[in-house]
């Protein structure tokens, strides 16, 4: 089961088990999995943390770029890993997250992501909104 471990701090810290279907035919987590992975974690701090109660998720960001580095192969273990993820930078309409997947002190992946706010009736660019810069600043480094 999926969960989050702690929210409105920084870093978001989200927890999920390794599952069968994560592995490749070497036995460990596929690439394609461990992207899916910070994904989840990603869904977790934009959208399942800011409490929608009855309504309808919408997603209206959009991924421009990953940038994956590979540290060491991701094998199943009783633990869970861990997603740290940290927002890096935040401009007017896009905004760069870092995501390491992580098992005790071992670092299996990190990710550089950039997001870009889209507008889906319009089909174009548009400008973060408040609520979204809010939710932000609350995983943004500290300078």
């Amino acid at each position: 089961m999926t969960q989050t471990l702690a929210s409105a701090t920084r870093p978001h810290l989200y927890s999920r088990p390794v599952r069968m279907s994560d592995l490749d035919s070497f036995n460990h987590v596929n690439n394609v999995r461990l992207l899916e992975m910070v994904q989840d974690a990603h869904m977790d701090l934009l959208y399942l943390q800011q409490g929608r109660p009855g309504q309808e998720i919408r997603p209206s960001i959009v991924y421009a770029r990953h940038e994956l580095d590979y540290t060491e192969p991701l094998v199943p273990e009783p633990e869970p890993v861990t997603i740290r993820t940290t927002v890096t930078s935040v401009r007017r309409a896009s905004f760069h997250l870092i995501s390491h997947i992580t098992r005790g002190s071992r670092t299996y992946c990190t990710c550089v992501s950039t997001l870009v706010a889209y507008d889906l009736a319009e089909r174009c660019l548009r400008r973060l909104d408040e609520g979204e810069l809010g939710v932000l600043a609350r995983y943004t480094a500290a300078p």
